[in-house]
């Protein structure tokens, strides 16, 4: 899986600032849901990446995922620690299905980061 590290609102789209081959755990959960008798499809993902992939930054919210050749943008982080040391053992990522790492007109690649 690929993190992408995104700097928003420019004139041609998102420019992809960074990218780097990550490791994790990734989950999608998908079904129907019935409101005042109308189906819906639902779907959430998460995804449990290790800390020293991040180096200590958790300003990480916004940025992206691809994973399998579907795009997701990051929209929550939660600590994974361990009780008895109190140490951080994973990142539980929040994501949503979103259009991230497009090539062409949408998207401005720096060379000097990719």
């Amino acid at each position: 899986m690929t993190y992408v590290n995104l700097a928003r609102a420019r004139v041609y789209g998102d420019l992809i600032k960074e990218s780097k081959t990550i490791r994790g755990i990734f989950k999608v959960r998908s079904g129907m849901t019935t409101t005042n008798g109308a189906e819906a499809s639902s779907s959430s993902a998460t995804v449990h990446v290790h800390p020293e992939d991040f180096d200590g930054t958790l300003d990480i919210v916004g940025n992206g995922i691809v994973y399998n050749g579907a795009d997701y943008e990051i929209t929550g982080i939660t600590e994974g620690r361990n009780f008895d040391t109190n140490e951080v053992e994973h990142y539980t990522l929040t994501l949503e299905r979103a259009n991230v790492a497009q090539n062409g007109s949408q998207r401005e690649i720096e060379d000097e980061f990719v």
